[in-house]
């Protein structure tokens, strides 16, 4: 459905309107009329009158003409029935300021307010919030006190709390904004829908929020990943959740900001870390556009600053590159003999508007730089004033656009500088460090979104059917865990690699099963009550002969009774042993917020500590796989290392992608655990797997 009319309204109600000054109603009238709202204002209340010049209307049926959009501020009680009123009356949307519902525990009364919504299919954003602004028609549907700066930022906050403070940053950043919406309990419109809203709107060059959670997270990814548009996201509340019992490893490691990592950077969403990175990010992104390539140069007056840029950009992951000797050569021809070609380019002190001018049209009219940031620092004989009016007759010179950043360091006359290029489209800021930032920012966007994947491909030999039928039985007979034989075979259904093992439930059997075996084997405890089996003794590797088999089977039972007394005991599992250069994880969490979620790391006993895992929403493409491999200090040891040559990247890929269809397509599947799977030089293998099935799934 189109939200044009609740955001462009031509008519705007306002129920609960007061002439007392004191009240919201009285708030949101005036600044409807102070804002330059060119359409018709209808207060509503009870005892009629004027308010600002408005007549006021007893009830919203009284009002004459049709009514787009209809802000109630009345006591949470009183809204269903004023909204029921609107609903009559055919009002398109409702906005309702008050709190008191789900936040304080009232969620029959807002379920109450969304089924009036419903039953009269009318749109309703809140409650609990500040209201809408839309600079584009000077509409401030809103108890903040005035529009924020203009531009073409879409932000929306889910706190209310933050919204005039958001606003207020607006005008002192010089961020300009072309709406600014507050979201609150989102028990209809939630991000997703205003995020496509926003994506639609040619007012708008980039969208920002502030999010303390998204209700539906894979809606949410789906949406942002149709999108062009630049998306950048602060998100608060990464502390850790408790969706699996912390018997499993991928349960305890699946801090939920570890998944909103992962989840928004395959919906190409770029994160801040603070309210001044999100705004320093927006309105980079909403001026500039994305960085193509990693060659970024630094332009600079001054060495430290130029020093700080060059470890800024190694932090951000685009580490600064020397210019090639033709590109120095015309350096060499603008800037003083004694300035410096390399990268950062440092003009020295003794820089003037025109060095700054030809400096910068030299690095943009070459075609193999990819993006630049320009920095000043304040010195006696350069203005920064006209250090900043050089740097924009540079940039307009220039045949060829890319990328451009700032950074001023310095006092006010800098501030000033730096309003006077953001005002002329060139994001500017007070340190080199955050003006790097920014350009990082435009080179990730590109990054996410050439790894985007619409609809990932689902290998062709996977046993869904089966697997489903197997799963539901185990559920039937209310098993919650599957062992580890269990588990690999339901691997196997999906092409997983697992390497053989067969359980022995006594020593003869042990005798039998171990004459097919290549040694060295493992022998491991299989027991439905012992999740970590090396804590109880229940693991014995490099066993090299059927006598050390036999004697290992008696310590491992002697171990588990000793130090597990009331564990079930099935028998011994044996395996055989691979030779492998190193130990992975591979698990699966059902996540609250995002459904199915993959993980892969580091693995082996230390995987706890290390924490070196990364997250994406199942299932993945191979593109996506290979980008969590990138994330995890794992990857980096899959390159050449000690003598060896580069580990089977593309055997782990298959294998995330095998467990991330695995997850996406059995719900009931609560987490995986797959640890360690090995990988060497010509495949990877798990060696040992659980599966947990969720309880509360049917």
């Amino acid at each position: 459905m189109d939200l044009k009319s609740l955001f462009y309204p031509e008519s705007v109600a306002v129920i609960g309107a007061s002439a007392d000054t004191t009240k919201i109603g009285y708030q949101i009238v005036r600044n409807l009329k102070e804002g330059g709202y060119r359409g018709k204002v209808y207060p509503v209340n009870r005892k009629g009158g004027n308010i600002l010049g408005y007549t006021v209307y007893p009830s919203i049926g009284d009002v004459p003409d049709k009514v787009d959009l209809a802000i109630i501020s009345v006591p949470a009680e009183h809204t269903p029935e004023a909204a029921e009123e609107c609903g009559k009356k055919g009002v398109f949307g409702i906005i309702v300021v008050a709190s008191g519902f789900s936040e304080v525990g009232r969620k029959d009364l807002e379920d109450q307010l969304v089924s009036v919504c419903r039953q009269y299919n009318m749109r309703l954003l809140g409650p609990n919030v500040v209201g809408l602004m839309n600079n584009v028609v000077k509409l401030n549907a809103s108890f903040a006190p005035y529009l924020p700066y203009p531009g073409t930022i879409g932000m929306v906050s889910q706190s209310g709390a933050l919204i005039v403070g958001l606003d207020a940053m607006t005008w002192s950043n010089k961020t300009g904004t072309s709406f600014l919406i507050s979201i609150g309990n989102m028990a209809d419109l939630d991000f997703s829908d205003l995020v496509t809203f926003l994506a639609d709107d040619e007012n708008v060059s980039c969208i920002s929020l502030y999010t303390e959670g998204l209700k539906e997270g894979r809606k949410f990814i789906d949406t942002a990943r149709a999108i062009k548009k630049p998306i950048v996201m602060l998100k608060s509340g990464i502390s850790k959740h408790g969706s699996v019992a912390a018997a499993s490893h991928t349960g305890s490691l699946a801090g939920s900001h570890r998944v909103y990592d992962g989840a928004l950077k395959q919906a190409g969403v770029v994160r801040a870390n603070s309210i001044e990175e999100l705004f320093d990010l927006s309105l980079t992104l909403s001026l500039q556009p994305p960085m193509a390539g990693d060659n970024l140069m630094v332009v600079t007056n001054g060495g430290g600053i130029g020093v700080l840029a060059t470890d800024q950009a190694e932090l951000s992951g685009i580490p600064l590159q020397t210019p090639p000797d033709d590109l120095q050569a015309k350096i060499r021809q603008v800037i003083p003999s004694f300035g410096s070609t390399k990268n950062p380019i440092d003009m020295s002190a003794m820089a003037t508007p025109e060095i700054y001018a030809d400096t910068l049209k030299t690095v943009m009219e070459d075609e193999r730089v990819d993006g630049l940031v320009v920095l000043y620092c304040e010195v006696a004989n350069l203005d920064p004033s006209d250090a900043a009016k050089g740097i924009i007759n540079g940039i307009l010179s220039s045949k060829r656009k890319i990328p451009v950043v700032a950074g001023f360091v310095g006092g006010d006359h800098s501030k000033n500088a730096a309003l006077y290029l953001i005002k002329n489209g060139i994001p500017t800021f007070d340190s080199p460090d955050k003006a790097v930032k920014a350009m990082a920012a435009l080179r990730n966007h590109k990054r996410m979104n050439d790894l985007i994947c619409l609809g990932p491909a689902r290998p062709v030999d996977l046993k869904r059917d089966g697997v489903g039928e197997k799963l539901k039985k185990y559920a039937t007979a209310g098993i919650k865990s599957l062992n580890e034989l269990e588990s690999k075979e339901i691997f196997a259904s999906y092409g997983i690699k697992v390497n053989r093992t067969e359980l022995a439930k006594s020593k003869d059997e042990l005798k039998n099963i171990i004459k097919d075996f290549k040694y060295p084997v493992v022998l491991k405890i299989q027991s439905p009550d012992i999740v970590h089996k090396t804590d109880v003794g229940g693991v014995i590797v490099n066993v090299k002969s059927e006598d050390e088999a036999l004697k290992a089977f008696d310590t491992i039972i002697s171990n588990v009774k000793k130090n597990a007394p009331q564990a079930k005991i099935d028998g011994v599992v044996v395996e055989e042993m691979l030779k492998g250069d190193l130990e992975t994880i591979i698990g699966t969490v059902n996540d609250p917020t995002f459904g199915p979620t993959v993980m892969f790391g580091l693995g082996g006993t230390a995987v706890e500590v290390l924490e070196d895992v990364s997250f994406r929403v199942a299932p993945v493409c191979s593109k996506e796989a290979y980008d969590m491999i990138h994330d995890t200090v794992a990857g980096k040891m899959m390159q050449r290392f000690r003598g060896r040559g580069p580990l089977d990247i593309d055997a782990v890929v298959d294998q995330i992608v095998r467990f991330s269809w695995l997850a996406y397509d059995h719900p009931e599947i609560e987490g995986i655990d797959a640890n360690p799977m090995i990988v060497n030089e010509h495949g990877a293998t798990v060696v040992d797997a659980r599966i947990m099935l969720s309880t509360t799934h049917h």
